[in-house]
């Protein structure tokens, strides 16, 4: 593709060798060049990154620039804004506080968040948070609230619109109170324990909430739908919701520790195998903790309705999957495609997670491109690598 720049980078582990990372990432290029290149061309996108994850190792394929103003290639240490995929990392943290005793997902908010006793959280779980079945709580947060005293009296005003547990409504004010409620049954700030409990022990070391002053040479420009240079601004439950700037590279490492590939202490193994266990089923989707999966073989037709913006911005009917969270011992389902949808006004990202091939896909772009351009190549990519049967219905 004339004006793309291309580079390739492999993350192996140790049972890896030379031989096989060479033979694959020739094939591996040749597999996903063209799907990705042709993706920049329709969608007018300056630079992406794809990560591939397999149990042989991780590859990292990098296309155009990090700012198209500037003409930087996009590399191994371009920082892109991941929106929502953020929610991934808050659902985490979350579910380690459980595993670790701290946090019952099934009590009240208000047990942790004594200002707000005597509203509507005093019906509402934290597991209601993180499955977006709090009974209506609104994508965005409001004007009015400009800081955390009064985020936390707009919650405390705040009733329910729909019925607790028996409707989706996709929200960060859901999983951004979810983050203030774990960092309290903490004890800490919300981003020092993110830091310590999460990010650390999973070896990112390009992952941030604020980007320091001497990353910033990485942190790509995005590009609004009207191809304006933007970035991200500060905001009310950023951190909590959609704040994190990181690397392809750091992003496949969530991935490989979701899928098993990954040693990490058995604590944050088991919360983040949590996070993908099922609790409320929604048309042809179950609603993890913030995850979203659906049972294989999975048609493209419908991986588009779940991952469309009538999932994101109307409410739809959920029921719920028994048992109940507290006595859901056993692993989370393998015969998957687990999935999550991010975006910033000027960058999209997509996860994919195929548990029972232990194949992850990370793609990263620096501009908001529609979901469904998304998970159509993807979901060519994962067939072109066998992983998936493109001739799938449900």
């Amino acid at each position: 593709m004339k004006g793309i720049t291309l580079g390739v980078s492999l993350l192996l582990l140790g049972s890896s060798t030379a031989v096989w990372a060479q033979t694959d990432n020739d094939d591996l290029r040749e597999s996903i060049d063209p799907i990705v290149e042709s993706l920049m061309r329709q969608q007018n996108i300056p630079g992406m990154a794809v990560a591939v994850i397999r149990p042989q190792g991780t590859q990292v394929l990098n296309y155009g620039v990090a700012d198209r103003d500037g003409g930087t290639p996009v590399d191994d240490d371009t920082l892109f804004e991941i929106g929502s995929l953020s929610k991934t990392f808050t659902a985490t943290l979350a579910s380690l506080a459980a595993v670790e005793g701290k946090l019952d997902l099934e009590a009240p908010v208000s047990r942790y968040l004594p200002a707000l006793e005597g509203s509507a959280f005093d019906e509402i779980s934290g597991l209601n948070l993180g499955t977006h079945t709090t009974g209506g709580l609104p994508l965005f947060v409001p004007d009015e609230v400009t800081d955390r005293d009064s985020l936390m009296q707009w919650y405390r005003q705040w009733q329910p619109t729909e019925s607790i547990g028996e409707v989706r409504t996709y929200s960060n004010l859901g999983i951004g109170l979810l983050g203030v409620e774990a960092a309290a049954s903490l004890d800490q700030a919300f981003v020092p324990a993110m830091q310590a409990r999460v990010l650390e022990p999973l070896g990112l070391q390009h992952t941030w909430y604020d980007v320091p002053d001497d990353q910033t040479a990485d942190y790509a420009m995005g590009e609004s739908k009207d191809d304006q240079p933007i970035r991200v601004a500060p905001g009310v439950l950023d951190d909590e919701a959609y704040g994190i700037k990181t690397t392809a590279g750091d992003l496949a490492r969530l991935v490989q520790a979701n899928l098993g590939l990954l040693e990490i202490s058995d604590d944050l193994q088991q919360a983040i195998d949590t996070t993908r266990h099922g609790y409320f089923q929604v048309g042809d989707m179950t609603q993890d903790l913030i995850w979203e999966q659906y049972p294989l073989p999975v048609s493209l037709d419908t991986l588009l309705a779940g991952n469309g913006y009538d999932m994101i911005l109307k409410p739809n009917a959920a029921k719920a999957i028994e048992p109940s969270l507290s006595s859901q011992v056993q692993a989370p389902r393998d015969d998957i495609w687990v999935n999550k949808t991010g975006s910033t006004n000027g960058f999209g990202g997509y996860l994919v997670l195929v548990p029972g091939k232990q194949v992850g896909l990370v793609m990263l772009a620096n501009k908001n491109y529609p979901n469904d351009a998304r998970v159509k190549v993807a979901y060519r990519i994962l067939s072109g690598l066998g992983v998936i049967d493109d001739g799938a219905t449900r």
